[in-house]
């Protein structure tokens, strides 16, 4: 009988099993289990409930750390940890270099986990226990491996496919995602190994991995800046007070060739290799003469252009920016006054703004 027992050992008394260490250690074996516990004292006000929850999660936290630090010599996580306990509560700091790592393995001990907690009212502690069997996480992993890899052939086959209908900016896309999938399967691999020393370069499925890594690095190197433009450029007349220019400054074309540059494309002066042929016509309008109140002479910057997609055969932009509010400016003389108008950002951003996209798609 318990009911002359003392209410704190009434509460010791009630305890469930797997609090107790020994019976941790008996009923999971960490030859067959991963195991978290995690131990708490109920905080003033708290809510039983919400604290269990957030003790599961730590417990949860504490079980993928105990996975992580069975990795040796791996590269991709930083090998140390540091105990603590804070107030009642038992807990393991992990350092930056386990982040994701954890993040990863803290995926896989959901799959077959048991996680439970407990709350003794009589003497506020709380406890909350995960685990999961090596053999299950070993599946998971085999299977995360294999699903991955099948991602990357996927995500090669699609870009071979972007690269011959002429997207060639769309295929490198497709291949940096595979690039970042594989970096996945790295972490699996590792983390495969931690539960099953015994896994085999066949099961790790090292030597597809290892292909794959060449050839999304390949891919990556033959699509750096591998879509060709061929700029042509020319200035429009558009009567005595409106031309600034007396032959075209080529300003222009210079900047948008530049930009283009900075953006992964290739500019060529061989519109027989290129994949795009960007037509820009310059003109000038005027704004001010200079005699009005402020005596100020001011010009706006107008492009008309086209892009056409040479695979394709087809005109994929048409545009027009014309006396546009962005793309004026003011100088000491109509030429001076136009240059600084062509030279604006807001020109160079709205003819991008307007190839871009279709170059990159």
């Amino acid at each position: 009988m318990m009911c002359g027992l003392p209410a704190a050992l009434q509460g010791q008394a009630s305890l469930p099993l797997w609090t107790q260490d020994a019976v941790r250690e008996r009923s999971y074996p960490a030859a067959e289990w991963y195991i978290g516990f995690v131990s708490d004292r109920l905080k003033a006000g708290a809510e039983a409930g919400k604290a269990l929850k957030a003790l599961e999660r730590d417990a949860q936290n504490q079980l993928s750390e105990s996975i992580i630090v069975t990795i040796e010599g791996s590269s991709q996580v930083e090998n140390t940890s540091e105990s603590y306990q804070s107030g009642g509560k038992r807990t393991e700091q992990i350092t930056t270099g386990y982040k994701q790592a954890v993040k990863t393995a803290t995926t896989a001990t959901t799959v077959k986990n048991e996680v439970k907690s407990y709350h003794d009212p009589a003497t506020g502690k709380l406890y909350a226990f995960a685990a999961v069997r090596r053999a299950d996480l070993a599946a998971f992993y085999r299977k995360s491996i294999n699903v991955d890899l099948n991602k990357v052939e996927t995500a090669l086959g699609v870009a071979e496919q972007l690269v011959a209908a002429g997207k060639k900016m769309s295929a490198r896309r497709k291949c940096e995602e595979g690039q970042k999938t594989l970096a996945s399967v790295s972490f699996f691999r590792d983390l495969l190994t931690a539960v099953n020393a015994e896994a085999d370069e066949e099961t790790l499925q090292t030597e597809r991995s290892n292909e794959l890594v060449r050839s999304v690095e390949q891919r990556l190197i033959d699509l750096e800046q591998s879509t060709f433009v061929y700029v042509s450029c020319k200035l429009e007349y558009k009567g005595h007070k409106d031309d600034a220019f007396g032959s075209d400054p080529g300003i222009i074309c210079n900047i948008v060739k530049q930009a283009l540059s900075e953006n992964e494309c290739s500019v060529t002066d061989n519109k027989e290799e290129a994949d795009y042929e960007l037509t820009l016509a310059a003109s000038t309008t005027q704004r001010s003469d200079g005699s009005g109140q402020f005596g100020l002479i001011s010009y706006y910057a107008n492009v008309r252009g086209t892009l056409y997609n040479r695979l394709t055969r087809k005109k994929t932009v048409d545009f027009t920016i014309f006396n546009d509010a962005d793309c004026y400016s003011a100088g000491k003389s109509a030429e001076d006054a136009a240059t600084k108008a062509f030279k604006l950002p807001a020109l160079r951003d709205k003819v991008l703004g307007q190839v871009l996209p279709k170059i990159k798609n």
